[in-house]
């Protein structure tokens, strides 16, 4: 899994109050990340894109329609709403709209994106300097690369500031990201390929889509994938796979600087959901998760299942993580952000929509705790919300080799057929599933005898101020995510992470997605009720994983074994969840509904 954009920043001041001028400041930066170092004022005309966040209405009502299209007893399961008639549920006051619209284009601006309950600023630095009554600045990073952000205070004029939550994409300062690649240690038969895939979870190797079925991956920091690695990959693991069509590539995605992560994402969500239209969408700028949401709630065109492979603590949005500037732009404080990440969440899964996302790769301590010196664990997020679908990792044991390999398969590993699943372990994997119980959600209604039934089971549990037991508990499920397969850089590489497990279950929802749309013309949208229902009712649905822990991290397993977390147990755990799919049990009950 990898840590998405963030904003660290050494010391942070920040301001809310009103300025002589009639403005509010939002937001003061007196220092900028180490590894950046601040140049020259940027030109005058360098292009400047960011969001104003407007404040929501009836956000109980679009709560409450949500849980009714996803809920699979509800009478209005997968009646899902149009853009239209949920960004009319949560529009803001139409005096903030107007009053925020205006004050832009007397600044200005030119192009106004209206996004319902924001609205997007598409403009250049002289314009933004005006409008924000601040100052943008070339930065260089020491890798090379450079980007304009905003430097000291920026304000919006008081009387409007009431009416704005937040403004995003200025402030922000993407991170140098860490080597994908895991060491995977010595074994028989633990590499994965499509065939392990197909053999262990049963998903067909011909299969005939719906042709409404698509399914895309999210990517973040400029990762971009090249389309002949993609063919390349197809090749060498004996693969169909369809190539992207222009219009569902996303973004400025750049084939020549193709990064690992993207890479591994869109081979994979389209090897395990064949047939499915494949979709890339690259996040530009920097607004994390916010963004995001924002952008792809409104986009004309969307893929039905989405896969996210990124993901920081859920404590640390504000400080270290990725939202830090947006944080501090809105006054809030990282369970404030995370709230209003949650609320967009809901409005793409009102859309239909299946969010899915890794768990992480640093068990229940977290990456912000690598080495488990802290008394407490770290949840994260967006695999802690519940209103997506977190994926954690498993590993082979005792695997049987592939009896046909493809050619992907002639390099030092060993590609399996199949074999026992366990959580990914240190030892083998070196890095732990992310899992365990958010501190801003509390446990929803969908999981709450699943969540009660492992805590009440006797396993042994990390001191009970270590986590929050009322909170929501992940992963939900499990998928592959040691020594995978993929092509990139030139040749067959082993990668490792839940950011392998993410895009493999993304692609086995595609293929229900498949069912559902053949028979009733309709996604299956929102998936967690349905998941912990189908578990409930038809248990041979999932292979439940019940060896191993999330105790160590990427970094090891604390000084003398002290890194705490969770053990594997029978039914749901927040290791691997529910457990990993088992294809025909799960179309059969999907084919049912």
């Amino acid at each position: 899994m990898k840590i998405a954009i963030a904003a660290i920043m050494a010391i942070m001041a920040v301001a809310v109050v009103a300025s002589p001028s009639g403005r509010r400041v939002l937001y003061s930066r007196d220092s900028h990340p180490a590894d950046w170092k601040q140049g020259e004022r940027a030109s005058a005309d360098h292009p400047v894109r960011f969001i104003v966040a407007l404040k929501q209405q009836n956000l109980n009502i679009l709560e409450d329609a949500f849980w009714a299209v996803s809920s699979p007893d509800s009478p209005r399961y997968r009646q899902f709403l149009t853009t239209e008639e949920i960004t009319n549920l949560v529009r803001p006051k139409p005096e903030a709209i107007a009053g925020v619209r205006t004050w832009l284009t007397q600044a200005g601006v030119k192009e106004i994106v209206d996004m319902g309950d924001a609205l997007e600023a598409v403009t250049t630095v002289s314009v933004a300097e005006i409008a924000l009554n601040t100052q943008f600045f070339m930065f260089h990073h020491q890798s090379g690369n450079k980007v304009v952000r905003q430097f000291g205070e920026y304000s919006v004029p008081v009387g409007l500031s009431e009416h704005i939550d937040l403004v995003a994409g200025i402030s922000e300062f993407p991170i140098v990201r860490e080597n994908p690649f895991k060491k995977i240690a010595a074994g028989d038969a633990t590499a994965v390929v499509p065939q392990t895939i197909q053999n262990s979870y049963g998903t067909p190797s011909n299969h005939t889509a719906d042709p409404q079925s698509s399914t895309g991956v999210i990517e973040f920091e400029g990762q971009s994938f090249a389309p002949s690695d993609l063919q390349n990959f197809a090749t060498q693991t004996l693969t169909p796979i369809k190539a992207l069509s222009s219009d569902h590539i996303v973004g400025p995605n750049s084939p020549g600087s193709a990064g690992v992560e993207a890479t591994l994402d869109i081979q994979y969500i389209a090897a395990v959901g064949r047939g499915d239209t494949n979709w890339f969408w690259l996040e530009g700028g920097t607004a994390w998760l916010y963004g995001f949401s924002t952008h792809f709630f409104n986009a004309a065109s969307t893929p039905l299942v989405v896969s996210i492979s990124y993901g920081w603590s859920e404590a640390a949005q504000c400080q270290q993580g990725i939202g830090g500037a947006e944080c501090s732009q809105l006054g809030v404080n990282s369970q404030q952000y995370v709230e209003r990440v949650n609320t967009e969440f809901q409005k793409i899964g009102l859309k239909g929509v299946s969010l899915i996302a890794a768990s992480g790769d640093s068990g229940a301590n977290g990456r912000t705790d690598g080495l488990c010196t802290e008394s407490h664990l770290n949840p994260t997020f967006p695999a802690a919300s519940p209103y997506i679908t977190a994926v954690g990792a498993t590993e082979i044991h005792d695997g049987t080799p592939l009896s046909n390999p493809p050619p992907a398969c002639s390099g030092a590993s060993t590609c399996a057929s199949k074999g026992t699943e366990a959580a990914v372990s240190y030892s083998q994997s070196h890095f732990a599933s992310g899992g365990g119980f958010s501190n801003v959600a509390s446990t929803p209604s969908y999981q709450k005898e699943a969540v009660s039934s492992y805590l009440s089971s006797g396993v042994t549990l990390p001191p009970s101020s270590y986590y929050n037991s009322t909170g929501r508990g992940y992963p939900d499920v499990a998928a592959f995510g040691s020594n995978v397969q993929i092509y990139a850089q030139g040749s067959i590489q082993g990668v490792g992470g839940t950011s392998c497990s993410a895009p493999i279950f993304g692609g086995v929802v595609g293929l229900l997605n498949d069912i559902s749309l053949s028979k009733s013309g309709k996604p299956l949208g929102f998936l967690n009720p349905l998941l912990y229902k189908m578990h409930s009712d038809k248990p041979g649905a999932f292979t439940d994983v019940t060896i191993g822990d999330n105790h160590c991290t990427e970094e090891g397993c604390g000084f003398g074994g002290s890194c705490k977390g969770f053990k594997c147990a029978a039914g749901w755990d927040p290791v691997t969840g529910l457990g990993t799919p088992v294809y025909s049990a799960m179309a059969e009950y999907v084919s049912n509904l």
